[in-house]
């Protein structure tokens, strides 16, 4: 019976994602246990998909809960208020004693907040990090006119990153450990 009724499941519950147990951004209420399985309601979502790995938050409340939600632990994200929320982020992780499990967080965070909301983007700020490379999804923000990454680890940028960038002016990366930068 079990079977069947997670066949029946899989079948047509088509919209719901299944996934590991151990998944952090769903709450406990979003969750059904069947059979082991894990199936997560979609909750109505208020973005909408460009086609790509980028979801556009269409308001700046949509923009504040996912800063918030998603903000790497201890540090600190900004702004939250205002109209610069949709196109400026400042992720600042000043003071945070970080070792390789909270840094390797710290990536998966920073990826999952750009990849949330950040397809608007004009100015991004990431500081006083251990990120020692930046994030692919960073590379996608073509609306882009200004990066900081002051005073992290980098030491390379992921290759073609400033070719994708047509609108970036402005790149910052003191306090790094880059020997080389790309020439459009």
């Amino acid at each position: 019976m079990i079977w069947v009724l997670m066949i029946l499941v899989v079948n047509f519950c088509a919209h719901d994602v299944t996934e590991e147990y151990t998944r952090d951004d769903v709450t406990s209420d979003q969750k059904n246990n069947f059979g082991g399985f894990i199936i997560i309601k979609e909750t109505t979502p208020s973005h909408t998909s460009t086609g790509s790995d980028d979801v556009r938050c269409i308001t700046i409340d949509d923009v504040i809960a996912a800063r918030t939600s998603l903000c790497p632990a201890h540090c600190s994200c900004s702004p939250l208020d205002g109209q610069q929320v949709l196109t400026k982020l400042i992720v600042d992780c000043s003071g945070v004693p970080f070792n390789q499990s909270t840094s390797l967080q710290l990536i998966h965070d920073l990826i999952q907040l750009l990849s949330r909301c950040g397809s608007e983007l004009l100015e991004l700020t990431i500081t006083n990090t251990p990120i020692t490379t930046v994030p692919e999804v960073v590379c996608k923000l073509s609306k882009i006119r200004s990066l900081n990454f002051n005073y992290n680890r980098l030491a390379s940028l992921p290759s073609n990153c400033f070719t994708r960038m047509l609108n970036l002016t402005s790149f910052l990366a003191y306090g790094n450990h880059l020997t080389s930068l790309q020439v459009r």
